[in-house]
């Protein structure tokens, strides 16, 4: 098992225990027994999964697998929820005493099977050798690149950011690294201390940490030819303290004012950048300019203004001008533009003020022709280097190529964001910037491929200018028509740069028509139709072609789904407002399931698949959402009111498409069968509301209950009970079975006999269609012992419940309610019904020979005796004491005369 996964399942434990443990001391006991039951499980599944790879490699050295059943686990998991939700606290330890007693066993007998393991393979190292192979290869497929791997050969400007980092922060002498970040660290300290408290003059206490600073400088470099990692470590420490130490100065008054702070800013960036490149050191230049762009946020005093901010990461980027214009030093590169658009423009946005917009609009543009320079210079060092294997593989990081020049637009954008005739202007500007670039570049060789970079910006540029004149939210459509037009034709193109475009495009006019809609509070529908309409034409255009099929990327089909989410909300608005508000909305839901259906035929014609079905799938939660939404409105007193008989007939049609939808094409039920069977289930479920809507908990399952039986009698080799071996049918089915028994407000209508009644027929196919279901999903691969536990409990719950009806018809007994615990007459119907079906089921079990099922039987004696302790022998009456006892145990004589344990273990419940 990968690490991660060891991770995740240590954390999902530790939420469980804190949120279990923090609901308890908020009185929510109910909500930490369910944690600590899901506590429990997850141990026992993570147990679970050691065992399965152990009993592998016995197999594979002729040892016989470990059998251990997890039912007591179960069993007793349950006797001590129901201890506590019924605050029996003796219940609850006796229930935990038992876990631990069984859990620790298990680990006891697991501990034994490895050591048997163990010896067998020391008694056949050859074997064990192979077996080892191969079960680290199964489990830890996928092999992470180390800096092992980099060859001698490899430099700067051929690792990735990420190694780059992984190299500098793992490698080498973590021990150094650690003590330098802790005496950077203690400077910091040490410098606010110094500023707040110490008596001696400022500018005197600052002078003498600047000349420690100094001079260990001068010892690391001293020291290079020695110790080489060692030596870079003290410079680093020493150029980063004169970086504090200055910016202590100049915002404590020290240096009084910018120009001097600036120029001894450049004092010390200037031996830095010397000190980087005389010894070919990035992690010198990383570990100075890291810290210069994070020495602002360490001063005590006050804030920067948002100028002086980007002003200060504008000389900062200099300094890496300078050393990438030498040095191809990537990393250097990715790092300067990360921080610079992420933490100064996040310092802009937060500190800036109106007064400020000319300059900090300068500072971007200032800031965008650095990184523009950055990425040119270093196509050029690297075409230089080595110009065959330049041009085979990318020229450049995306960020420095695209990032740089879009990043510095969108902020000038949003500075200027009510001022439609300078957005026009800076898309110009950059468009001519552009243009002039990809002259000066095309007509040398080394770089024809940033040139066709150059041109693909430049069009960009030119294409925001036509949206960004159109009037007020016109821009809206502008922005949906140009960008639905431009990926279409990009897929015609086959370029993938356009496509990117088209796509950003798009994105714009959504956010564009959000803010008119959220911010401004102005809804002008014509111009939401035309964006709703351009999302739809380009995801079912994009589907339509194989040719474009083909093109379509996951980052691209992720971006369809979103429109299809986006469009879908659009369009129900759009409707209701067309229609006439709330009264309208059955005949919206009906006319979008419609165009869904119709879209989906269509695109089944043109052989669409994956790159279709997740959108249409992501575009249906909306309804699905509308849906609910309609349903929970309409219940009243446990019933469904409907105002009118067209309303009943249109969400029916809905429901009936709904489920098309999910069904055709069927070639996501194998693949993604848990997300198709939950929507057709759900789909089932709504249309059935419809058929009998004074009794919606029986209503809301007769047409899954015939799905259900029709998935039954197809062939085996269908793909029709597929449907059945999900857990979110499990889930649904578990939801219904408890909350329609204690919910049903209508249970008792048309109740003629018992069984002989409409609920106690739809819980009892229920039941069948549960225990069915369960069979499946064991053959699937669920665990035996929860699928008998599930079995068992379901099978006493809802027969349970028939007998209950019963009873309250008949003798006017409690119904759903906790005095039904100390009712003599329930609790010996109880115990006469539980030890019946187990006499019956272990009576099967014996004759068809099958040990699992008599098993069953078995824990629902366990269960029958259990009651018979903690309820029969304290809380009812003395007659019906007797008669529970003489029943129960006459009936546990006959078993074990009649079906004694069956000896061969050849057949298994699964096989029934």
């Amino acid at each position: 098992m990968l690490k991660g996964q060891y991770e995740i399942r240590m954390i999902w434990l530790m939420v469980l225990i804190i949120a279990g443990v923090g609901m308890w001391y908020a009185d929510f006991q109910q909500f930490s027994y369910l944690c600590g039951l899901a506590f429990v499980i997850s141990v026992m599944h993570y147990v679970d999964d050691l065992q399965k790879p152990a009993d592998q490699m016995a197999i594979e050295q002729g040892i016989s697998a470990q059998l251990t059943s997890k039912v007591p686990l179960y069993i007793s998991s349950i006797i001590a929820l129901v201890g506590g939700v019924g605050q029996m606290h003796w219940l609850t330890a006796l229930g935990l005493s038992a876990w631990i007693f069984f859990f620790l066993r298990w680990l006891k007998r697991l501990e034994r099977h490895l050591l048997a393991i163990q010896r067998q393979m020391q008694q056949h190292p050859i074997a064990a050798v192979d077996t080892e192979k191969k079960h680290s290869f199964v489990q830890e497929p996928n092999v992470m690149l180390t800096t092992s791997d980099v060859t001698p050969t490899t430099t700067a400007s051929e690792i990735s950011l990420n190694e780059q980092l992984k190299l500098w922060l793992f490698q080498g002498n973590p021990v150094l690294k650690v003590a330098i970040a802790v005496l950077v660290v203690g400077v910091v300290l040490l410098l606010r201390f110094a500023t707040e408290h110490w008596q001696l003059s400022l500018a005197f206490k600052l002078i003498v940490v600047a000349v420690i600073s100094l001079a260990i400088v001068i010892f690391g470099y001293v020291m290079q030819h020695k110790n080489r990692g060692f030596a870079l470590a003290l410079e680093g420490l020493g150029l980063a303290t004169l970086f504090l130490t200055l910016f202590f100065a100049y915002y404590n008054q020290v240096i009084p004012n910018l120009f001097i702070a600036s120029g001894c800013f450049i004092a010390i960036l200037v031996p830095t950048i010397w000190l980087s490149l005389k010894q070919q050191s990035i992690e010198l230049a990383l570990m100075a300019m890291l810290i210069a762009y994070v020495a602002p946020f360490t001063l005590p005093v006050r804030n920067a203004t948002a100028t002086e901010f980007i002003a200060y990461y504008l000389l900062i980027n200099l300094a890496v001008v300078v050393l990438s214009t030498l040095r191809p030093w990537k990393a250097l590169n990715q790092i300067a533009f990360l921080t610079t658009v992420f933490v100064g423009g996040s310092y802009a946005f937060y500190y800036g003020d109106e007064l400020e917009k000319f300059v900090l609009s300068g500072l971007v543009f200032a800031h965008t022709a650095v990184f523009i320079w950055l990425s040119f210079r270093f196509s050029q060092l690297l075409a230089k280097s080595d110009l065959t294997r330049f041009q085979l593989k990318p020229i450049m990081d995306i960020a420095l190529i695209f990032g740089a020049p879009i990043a510095g637009y969108i902020f000038l954008y949003l500075m200027y964001f009510d001022q439609n005739i300078y957005q026009a202007s800076f898309s110009c500007a950059f468009a001519m910037v552009y243009l002039g670039l990809y002259q000066l570049s095309k007509r040398n060789q080394a770089v024809a491929m940033i040139s066709q970079s150059y041109f693909s910006l430049m069009l960009i540029f030119m294409a925001l200018i036509p949206p960004i004149l159109l009037a007020e939210q016109w821009s809206v459509a502008g922005w949906a028509i140009e960008g639905a037009f431009i990926f279409i034709y990009a897929l015609y193109r086959q370029s993938t740069i356009s496509r990117y475009v088209g796509m950003g495009l798009l994105l714009m006019a959504g956010l564009s028509g959000g803010y008119y809609f959220t911010v401004l509070n102005v809804f002008p529908s014509n111009v939401y139709w035309v964006l709703c309409i351009s999302y739809f034409a380009m995801v079912i255009i994009s589907n339509s072609i194989p040719q474009f099929q083909q093109q379509l990327t996951n980052s691209t089909i992720a971006f369809q789904c979103m429109q299809m989410l986006s469009a879908t909300v659009m369009l129900f608005i759009l409707l209701l407002e067309q229609m006439g508000g709330q009264s309208q909305v059955m005949m919206c839901l009906l006319v979008v399931t419609v165009f869904y259906n119709l879209s989906n035929e269509w695109l089944l014609r043109c052989n669409a698949t994956w790159s279709w079905l997740l959108p249409k799938w992501i575009g249906l939660i909306p309804v699905y959402c509308l849906a609910l939404y309609m349903v929970i409105d309409l219940s009243h007193n446990g019933m469904m009111v409907w105002h009118h008989l067209s309303d009943r007939i249109l969400f029916a049609l809905s429901g009936v498409l709904l489920t098309l939808l999910w069904l055709r094409p069927l070639l996501g039920v194998k693949a993604e069968r848990e997300w198709v069977s939950l929507g057709v289930f759900v789909s089932l479920a709504l249309t059935s509301l419809t058929l009998v809507p004074s009794m919606p908990y029986l209503s809301a399952v007769i047409l899954p209950l015939l799905f259900g039986a029709w998935c039954y009698k197809q062939a085996e080799h269908s793909d029709w009970p597929i449907f059945w071996q999900t857990r979110n049918t499990l889930a649904l089915m578990l939801m219904w079975i408890i909350s329609s028994q204690i919910l049903s407000s209508h249970a008792f209508e048309m109740y003629f006999l018992p069984i002989v009644n409409p609920f106690d027929m739809v819980s009892l196919a229920m039941l069948m269609s549960f225990i069915w279901m369960l069979n499946l999903q064991m053959k699937a691969g669920l665990d035996k012992s929860m699928g008998a536990i599930l079995m068992v409990l379901g099978l006493l719950w809802l027969s349970s419940y028939v007998v209950l009806r019963a009873l309250h018809v008949y003798f006017a007994t409690p119904y759903n309610e906790w005095q039904m615990w100390g009712n003599a007459t329930i609790q010996l119907s109880f115990t006469l019904l539980w030890v019946s079906l187990a006499f019956i089921t272990m009576s099967v079990a014996t004759k068809r020979k099958l040990r699992a099922l008599w098993v069953l039987g078995a824990s629902i004696l366990v269960l029958v005796t259990l009651k018979l302790v903690l309820f029969d022998l304290s809380q009812i009456g003395t007659l019906t004491r007797v008669i529970s006892f003489f029943g129960a145990g006459f009936i546990m004589l006959m078993i074990a005369y009649i079906a004694p344990m069956p000896e061969t273990q050849s057949n298994s419940i699964d096989q029934n």
